[in-house]
């Protein structure tokens, strides 16, 4: 089941990446840099306030599910995302009621924010009940509708808010597969005990969702407002490359491995789960390690093909940096920061982005006006290190998610090696085509011999 779960995420994650990267190439040779700026910085707003009303009920349910109560936890938490949406709908028109933002540009906000929910919510519900192949097919077509309707939209002359419609709408028939397989339960009663239990683990989740949106929007705000969107499109354009290819697996994993692991504990407790914990941390640690010696040793070739002509000086300056940042965001959401689903309560999470928050809003306040996108690139990389610290040694009980230490050195020092294999090939007397194929030949040999060692995912098996 491990194997099977992981490799269904991980390849709908694949695919759906792959055109969302085919996305990105339409949609930044479509859109001049000021549009898809302006887009990238209207979604920020959109997630931040989505993170702050509808992003912690589907987390505490996926925390406290119990089979026994699926019908009365599914019915409970469905009522909870309603008002939290409506509650979203009522900011934004306060917002719009005192000439904050336009109504037009409100209503769009609150579409793309209903979308996400309607997205997210059904998704985690199957996916907390293992309904593996219904989620995959609803991430799968997310991707598809991305691409077709943004571009339809951008063909048509549209706009930044156009095109945050697009995929608002893209969420919400995407949504379609994962609701049908929850179909039975979405009947179910609510009840206020179960709505008070949520609210108990959930509360702080409010405050940690809100920070960590923030904290991931907030240097895209300083650059806006301090550069402008024109260097915002680049900036954003390739973190958002990078975010999404770790974010692939890293969800993956949380959708496969996390999951079977918080079945465990259920019978168990997390001694129980404790392996295949383990084998997550070493795959993890397996994609952290070669992602970054494959982005570092063809971002030249990976910008030219994925960005526009506008977007390629930009984004060449912080690659390494968004490399990094982008990693330790995968480590920190997608594996240290799942330990609160094996605790009583979720405070680290509110604490770990209260740091996160701090960390780049105060260091890009600082280095964006002094640096540029290089600033607010330090201040990622900054942030996300410190926050994953926070969930190693933050809390009071020692809880932590367990890192098999030897492996992943020993993974580590395998793709530096790696690393040093292929910048050699760089300096071989033959074209560039050539030495590109022996390249990506190394890189594959000596992550498959790797992934093959430490028996990833059971292949060895």
């Amino acid at each position: 089941m491990i194997a099977r779960h992981t490799l269904t995420y991980v390849g709908s994650r694949g695919f759906a990446a792959a055109l969302n990267m085919a996305a990105l190439a339409v949609f930044t040779r479509l859109a001049p840099t000021d549009v898809f700026g302006l887009y990238l910085l209207v979604l920020s707003w959109v997630l931040v306030l989505y993170s702050a009303t509808c992003q912690w009920p589907k987390f505490s349910f996926f925390a406290l599910y119990a089979e026994e109560r699926a019908a009365i936890q599914v019915g409970t938490v469905l009522r909870l995302l309603s008002g939290m949406v409506t509650v979203a709908g009522s900011v934004l028109a306060g917002a719009a009621a005192f000439g904050l933002v336009a109504p037009p540009a409100a209503l769009a906000v609150f579409v793309a924010v209903f979308g996400m929910m309607a997205f997210e919510g059904a998704a985690e519900i199957a996916r907390t009940r293992l309904e593996v192949g219904a989620v995959a097919l609803s991430i799968v077509l997310r991707a598809v509708l991305v691409l077709a309707l943004g571009s339809a939209v951008l063909l048509l002359g549209g706009d930044a808010m156009s095109l945050l419609l697009a995929t608002a709408f893209a969420n919400m028939l995407a949504a379609i597969p994962s609701l049908l397989a929850i179909r039975a339960l979405l009947r179910g009663p609510g009840d206020w005990a179960e709505a008070r239990r949520l609210l108990a683990y959930g509360w702080p989740l409010i405050l940690s969702f809100a920070a960590a949106a923030l904290a991931q929007t907030v240097d895209r705000l300083i650059i806006g407002a301090s550069i402008g969107v024109g260097e915002l499109g680049a900036y954003g354009a390739f973190a958002d490359f990078l975010r999404q290819s770790f974010v692939v697996f890293g969800d993956s994993i949380a959708l496969a491995l996390v999951s079977i692991a918080k079945h465990e504990a259920r019978d168990g407790g997390l001694p129980a789960a404790r392996p295949v914990l383990e084998g997550a941390a070493r795959l993890l640690a397996v994609i952290a390690a070669f992602g970054a010696v494959f982005f570092l040793s063809f971002d030249a070739i990976l910008i030219n093909v994925l960005l526009g002509p506008d977007y390629r000086e930009t984004a060449l300056r912080v690659g390494p940096l968004l490399v990094a940042a982008s990693i330790l965001q995968m480590l920190r959401s997608y594996y240290f920061g799942q330990v609160i689903y094996f605790t009583r309560t979720s405070h680290l999470d509110a604490v770990a982005s209260g740091i996160l928050l701090v960390a780049i809003g105060g260091l890009s306040a600082v280095l964006v006006p002094r640096y540029g996108v290089e600033g607010a690139a330090i201040a990622m990389v900054v942030g996300q290190a410190l926050g994953c610290l926070v969930f190693l040694f933050g809390a009071r009980d020692g809880s932590r998610m367990p890192v098999p230490v030897r492996d992943v050195a020993a993974i580590a020092g395998l793709a530096l090696l790696c690393g040093l294999l292929l910048s050699g090939l760089g300096h071989l007397p033959i074209g560039l085509p050539a030495v590109t194929v022996l390249k990506l030949l190394g890189l594959a040999a000596v992550s498959g011999a790797t992934a093959w060692h430490f028996n990833i995912l059971g292949v060895t098996d």
